[in-house]
């Protein structure tokens, strides 16, 4: 707990110091575009930045050192499955559709009721979840939002998920198969950004203080709508690449 608020208070005062070092014409323009932003939003632009550089270090570091480097770029990993399975091919088309249908048709800290009426909510920070909902709810005027859930903390999550993508990477190396490598270390990047926040959010009844991806692309669509524009079109560009590799490439 206490590495835990040395850390805070470290990026804080970095945050901080960073922050008198911008000019003024600057400042006043984050203030205003930034200035109400919630924690969760907040929280959504380090993890998703994070993730980013995370994700970009090994695929530029990939693609720079060649066919010969330790691990293979992303797009070549799912090449690779693709080659074995096609069927692979299907998966970024599925990730395509279900986060475009997503963002579009469902809202954060919302609630749907299907016809079997089972309801499915939406918490603040953009994950499903399951939610019992009454009769006389209903009769009010419709399924309330998601009730507020437990937490978990960002920092030391991420410090282990962090320690367990590394760890995993160095032990499969030691295969000397390149491919094993990019499977292993983007499966558990995947697994620990993506799956382990939405599944404990669905089945644990806890949840992570910042956004899913698309929710803080949606987020930051109305403070700086360029920008979150020029994201989802790389987002959607990289998963077709993905589906259609090597698109653009020449086979």
């Amino acid at each position: 707990m206490r590495l835990t608020v040395r850390i805070r208070r470290f990026w804080h005062a970095l945050a901080a110091w960073l922050w008198r070092r911008l000019p003024g014409r600057v400042r006043r323009f984050l203030q205003a575009r930034f200035g109400d932003v919630t924690r969760s939003e907040a929280w959504g632009y380090a993890v998703w930045g994070a993730m980013g550089v995370v994700i970009g270090v090994p695929e530029i570091w990939a693609a720079v050192a060649g066919s010969d480097f330790v691990w293979p770029t992303i797009s070549t990993t799912v090449g690779h499955l693709q080659d074995r399975w096609p069927v692979v091919a299907l998966v970024p088309v599925a990730l395509i559709v279900i986060a475009g249908y997503s963002v579009f048709h469902f809202r954060a800290a919302s609630t749907t009721l299907q016809a079997d009426e089972q309801a499915f909510g939406r918490t603040p920070q953009g994950r499903l979840v399951k939610q019992d909902v009454t009769y006389a709810e209903l009769a009010g005027g419709g399924a309330p939002p998601a009730a507020a859930r437990g937490e978990w903390q960002v920092v030391p999550y991420f410090a282990f998920a962090t320690i367990v993508v590394v760890s995993g990477s160095v032990v499969a190396a030691q295969s000397n198969n390149r491919f094993l490598v990019g499977y292993v270390l983007y499966s558990l990047i995947a697994v620990f950004w993506v799956i382990v926040p939405n599944a404990g959010a669905f089945w644990l009844g806890k949840d992570f203080p910042f956004t899913t991806l698309f929710f803080t692309v949606r987020c930051l669509g109305r403070r700086l709508q360029l920008v979150a524009s020029v994201i989802a079109a790389l987002l959607v560009i990289l998963l077709l690449h993905l589906a259609l590799y090597p698109w653009p490439s020449r086979p």
